[in-house]
């Protein structure tokens, strides 16, 4: 696991599952309003990712790809809060965001927000993102980045660091 830049740090995943798991790992850390800016190329593990932070978080569905929906609501039955695995893959343009309502979405203080594709709405995903980049290094094994901007949600971060790695 190496550092990078301030707040934020990499690894590497060598399965779906275990993509899935350290998904799990952030989703049962947020316990308030998040958004999560999933990054990477066509297949490098974001949809698997969001569904290990949808179960980690307690959803009651288990994600899928939102790829020609645009947005699925998820909730939770402990609280009724609600999560949104939002897909910007088929998006063009910023009346595109408008008609899907990205900026209150994102501004939801009682949900978290799941954002694939998050370079189309760059603009709408605030300082605060947790941001995962994907890298396939092979078949099965990725690369993950985990990074953020703001002090707060670094600590999100250094408690997943903490409970998978260790460190």
């Amino acid at each position: 696991m190496a550092q990078l830049e301030p707040l934020s740090f990499e690894c590497t995943s060598h399965s779906e599952e275990q993509t899935q798991r350290l998904g799990a790992r952030l989703g049962a850390l947020l316990t308030g309003h998040a958004v999560i800016a999933l990054q990477g190329p066509l297949g490098a593990g974001k949809t698997c990712f969001a569904r290990g932070v949808g179960q980690g978080w307690g959803a009651q569905q288990v994600l899928r790809s939102p790829t020609f929906t645009i947005v699925q609501q998820h909730r939770r039955e402990v609280d009724d809060a609600v999560l949104y695995h939002i897909d910007l893959y088929r998006i063009n343009s910023e009346e595109e965001l408008l008609t899907i309502g990205l900026a209150e979405l994102l501004d939801d203080e009682r949900s978290v927000s799941i954002v694939e594709w998050p370079e189309r709405a760059s603009h709408l995903i605030g300082s605060e993102a947790i941001r995962v980049r994907f890298i396939p290094i092979s078949e099965t094994k990725r690369q993950l980045t985990f990074s953020t901007q703001d002090t707060r949600t670094w600590q999100i971060l250094l408690a997943l660091r903490k409970g998978a790695f260790g460190v």
